[in-house]
């Protein structure tokens, strides 16, 4: 099986919008949220979806959810960190599912609101052969660091990370309470090689800050 997961519980603070939150801002006459959702309920490798939200506002996303057939499951998100919110997702699942340790889990930030279906069947197609996938970018642009003076990095093997995020239920095992991360890779403790990366699109960027919707 392969279950998605949309996390939307954000406050979006960097946008600078304390109502709506992040999630419900309209863009194109639909909630920021609703785009990648109906992309992952019309994908037709996704069995079922959590969508996890703002717990003050989950009223809200419901009034979206009558027309879709496909099952979606609302789970109240964390306020406190993006990893929480993820952690109840698969806990959702584990307890009503009883995952199995090949069930592949689609992860994906619902700011990225042009998530395709090509990004999501190769990222379960990655995660089924490797165990995992991320969506990744080549970098292209000179990198500097500046620290006590400017040091320019080497790019080569450096990637900007994008969601979908994959990996098999096997892999749930390697979560430590301890990590404070937004990065599925680094929250699993999985290594990350040529094999298992997805390579992205400059299209699926994250809705971060106003300029990003005057650009939309």
């Amino acid at each position: 099986m392969n279950y998605g997961i949309i996390l939307a519980a954000g406050n979006g603070v960097r946008l600078g919008i304390k109502d709506p939150i992040k999630p419900l801002v309209l863009v194109k006459n639909k909630p920021i949220f609703l785009h990648s959702l109906i992309v992952f309920t019309q994908n037709k490798n996704i069995d079922e979806i959590v969508l996890v939200v703002n717990k003050k506002y989950h009223n809200q996303y419901l009034k979206y959810l009558t027309k879709f057939v496909k099952p979606i499951h609302v789970v109240d998100g964390s306020n406190v960190a993006r990893h929480l919110s993820l952690s109840l997702a698969v806990q959702f699942f584990q307890n009503e599912k009883h995952l199995q340790s090949n069930d592949v889990i689609v992860t994906h930030d619902a700011a990225r609101i042009n998530v395709s279906n090509e990004l999501i069947n190769l990222s379960i197609q990655v995660a089924k052969k490797y165990g995992c996938a991320s969506t990744v970018l080549p970098l292209y642009d000179s990198l500097c660091e500046i620290n006590n003076k400017s040091v320019y990095l080497d790019r080569a093997n450096k990637y900007l990370v994008q969601t979908p995020q994959t990996f098999q239920f096997k892999y749930w095992k390697n979560v430590s309470s301890s990590r404070t991360t937004t990065d599925l890779f680094t929250y699993l403790n999985l290594q990350v090689t040529k094999r298992n990366l997805v390579i992205g699109s400059w299209n699926n960027f994250k809705i971060t800050n106003k300029k990003d919707l005057e650009n939309l």
